[in-house]
C-alpha cells in the first residue's frame, strides 16, 4: 500500500536567524538526540507537525511551536521551511 502525505512550504523568514542555526545543529545530531526531528534540505528544513513531547520540548523556540501548529491547522504532516518559500500573514517574520 502506498502512503501519501501533505506538507506545507513556508519561507525561512518565519524563523529567527538564531533558530535557523539551531535547526541546522539539530539536523546534524542523531535522531535520538534531536529535541524535534529535523531533516536538512539544500535550502532549509523539513519538520514534522505532530505534537512535540518529552523533556526537551521546552527547547523549541516559540516561532517553531507556532509554525508546527499552523501546519497542523492546515492538515499537513510536515512543514518545509525553505529560503524561497512564501511568507504568510498569520505568522511573524524576522529580518536576517
Amino acid at each position: 500500500m502506498i502512503e501519501y502525505g501533505r506538507y506545507l512550504v513556508l519561507g525561512t523568514a518565519h524563523v529567527r536567524c538564531a533558530t535557523a542555526q539551531l535547526l541546522g545543529r539539530w539536523a546534524a545530531l542523531p535522531a535520538t538526540e534531536q529535541p524535534l526531528a529535523v531533516a536538512s534540505t539544500q535550502c532549509g528544513w523539513f519538520l514534522p507537525t505532530r505534537e512535540a513531547a518529552g523533556p526537551r520540548i521546552s527547547e523549541l523556540p516559540m516561532e517553531i511551536v507556532a509554525i508546527l501548529a499552523f501546519g497542523r491547522d492546515h492538515d499537513c504532516s510536515y512543514v518545509l521551511l525553505d529560503s524561497d518559500g512564501p511568507e504568510v500573514d498569520d505568522l511573524p517574520t524576522f529580518p536576517w
